[in-house]
């Protein structure tokens, strides 16, 4: 499960990152920022990286849950701290990812055939 998440984070990031430095406003969902672009192309590397390996992605799984979840939450009372801006649709995407981030470290692995 960690590794799975690892993957899909990493690659959401990794693309949200990318689409970030293209435009600027994305359907007027999200609005993107340096700040916040190079912070998910980062993310996205390590998960991308981390997924390749079950301890890797479980330690991925356990740091960055908690910094989604937090993130997600208090992004919806403080949309705006300092040097970024965190949308709603961006407070649910870091919500959503930071739950499925703690339930994959928790979260027993299916046995290999």
């Amino acid at each position: 499960m960690a590794k799975t998440f690892a993957r899909a984070a990493g690659w959401v990031c990794l693309l949200l990152g990318i689409v970030g430095f293209l435009v600027t406003d994305l359907l007027g969902l999200i609005q993107f920022d340096t700040v916040h672009n190079i912070v998910y192309l980062v993310l996205g590397i390590l998960g991308i990286a981390a997924s390749q390996r079950d301890g890797a992605a479980k330690w991925f799984a356990q740091i960055t849950g908690p910094i989604f979840l937090f993130a997600g939450i208090l992004g919806f009372f403080f949309p705006d701290l300092g040097v970024v801006h965190m949308e709603s649709t961006e407070n649910l995407l870091h919500v959503l990812l930071g739950a499925w981030g703690a339930f994959a470290v928790f979260a027993k692995s299916s046995p290999q055939a």
